[in-house]
């Protein structure tokens, strides 16, 4: 069993985490407000709009951010990079930036300052991690949520604190708000706890799992409201994109990235008696398992696991340490560095790759719109997958699904005839026309009828989200 005692803390760790978060926070703040949203990021946004009291989602925390987000941003609109994206994903940011010296304070916790601080780095430069601080949806709060929660739950567990789990309780259920199939963590918590009491006899300790435990039995009960399951099995739904298990992992392991993960499993196995080890199994496994089990009724993605990746990022930098305290002072420190140097290497070629070459994992919806702005008419009709985009990024122009034209190309003229051949502008995004139009018959359609005005390339992880645009008149 590895151990980690209070003298290998480094001496500097506080001047080391304020580089790590500062470098995390430039590359988070940089372009933020240059990529364009996505159909995701605008229906956060537009619900957020209208979000009230009376009117509030299942999930409110991601819209309460965004509303929140927008005000603050239109006070800040001096610093502005892309005036509604920036001021929309904000909070989303801080949230992103707050969460890496969380995690390092996890991993301190858990282990020692070595490991928080090679973890906090390691997420500092997750390319994952980036892209979520720089979206404004859920995901980032669900990751800043569950750190939070899991630091306050293993304390408190440690130190028999009931104030520590109300807290942990406290952000367990902010967690839940922010995305409700993040639920999984409480299933992983009650296996470490029932992994603990095995060992232990501790009637405070009973006490206070009952405390954090029992709220979580009236949203089970919940299930039997029929609101409640259509919101689960209701839209995306049902699995109908298809993603498997081995689809899901390699996403999983994809977006961590290889090094981190393939570490991260050997520190585990070396580890697997450690206590704080098994914490970090059961928060990041027990997750994996029950999502893997319900991709197979429900659509799960990979990102929907996104918050159990703290896990990780911690075990990977164990397995740093292990190496760097296993090496003898006398030996060449090129060894002892030589694990973390190819992790941050590896990250940052992906950060490199998201900024220079892949428009930050984001078709150019924003692009696609300006230039058709340039030249419309206002009797236009807009054509496309996601007649949301319109209404945010050109609301003065009739949007209509594409989905019309892919179920009947004779009844879609027809319309067109109806309303006199008002001119039809298609904007053609490359992957969801991938799923709509899988034998090519609607873009072969639009090709035969119009003309092609602009191309908007964009590619991201060998995925195509390049954007068509045509015109028919």
């Amino acid at each position: 069993m590895l151990k980690f005692s209070s003298q290998n803390c480094l001496k500097n760790k506080h001047i080391l985490l304020i580089c790590i978060v500062s470098i995390g926070a430039f590359l988070r703040f940089w372009n933020l407000g240059v990529w364009s949203f996505w159909i995701d990021e605008v229906l956060t946004v537009l619900d957020a709009r209208e979000f009230s009291l009376s009117n509030s989602p299942i999930n409110p925390v991601p819209y309460i951010a965004a509303k929140f987000s927008v005000f603050l941003g239109e006070k800040l609109s001096f610093l502005a990079q892309g005036e509604g994206e920036w001021n929309g994903r904000l909070i989303f940011c801080i949230a992103g930036i707050l969460s890496i010296p969380i995690v390092f304070s996890l991993g301190q916790t858990l282990y020692n300052s070595r490991v928080g601080l090679f973890a906090a780095a390691f997420v500092a430069l997750s390319n994952w991690h980036l892209f979520w601080s720089q979206n404004a949806r859920s995901y980032i709060f669900t990751f800043l949520f569950a750190v939070l929660t899991a630091w306050f739950f293993y304390r408190s567990l440690e130190n028999d604190s009931t104030l520590l789990t109300i807290c942990a309780l406290f952000f367990c259920i902010c967690l839940i708000l922010s995305h409700l199939l993040a639920a999984a963590i409480v299933p992983a918590l009650a296996v470490y706890s029932i992994l603990q009491l095995l060992e232990e006899r501790n009637k405070k300790r009973w006490i206070n799992l009952l405390l954090f435990f029992l709220p979580f039995a009236l949203p089970v009960l919940m299930l039997i409201l029929p609101q409640i399951r259509g919101h689960l099995f209701s839209g995306w739904g049902h699995n109908e994109w298809g993603r498997s298990p081995i689809y899901i992992i390699l996403t999983l392991v994809e977006s961590v990235s290889i090094p981190i993960v393939v570490t991260a499993f050997f520190a585990a196995i070396v580890n697997l008696r450690d206590r704080a080890t098994r914490f970090l199994l059961c928060f990041a496994g027990v997750p994996l398992v029950l999502l893997l089990i319900a991709s197979q009724l429900q659509n799960v993605a990979g990102y929907y696991l996104f918050w159990t990746t703290p896990a990780y990022f911690i075990l990977a930098a164990v397995a740093c340490t292990y190496i760097w305290e296993a090496i003898a002072a006398d030996k060449s420190n090129l060894l002892k560095v030589l694990l973390p140097c190819l992790i941050v290497v590896v990250l940052l070629s992906q950060d490199y790759l998201y900024f220079r070459y892949e428009n930050g994992g984001r078709p150019k919806w924003r692009e696609a719109f300006e230039a058709i702005q340039t030249v419309h008419k206002p009797t236009d009709v807009l054509v496309l997958s996601e007649p949301e985009m319109a209404r945010y990024y050109m609301p003065t122009l009739e949007a209509v699904d594409i989905d019309k034209l892919v179920k009947d190309k004779v009844d879609f003229e027809k319309e067109w005839k109806n309303a006199g051949w008002k001119r039809l502008w298609f904007i053609v995004d490359v992957a969801s026309f991938n799923v709509l139009d899988s034998d090519m018959t609607v873009r072969n359609w639009i090709r035969e009828r119009g003309r092609m005005i602009e191309t908007l390339p964009a590619f991201s992880r060998a995925k195509d989200r390049t954007i068509h645009i045509f015109l028919l008149d």
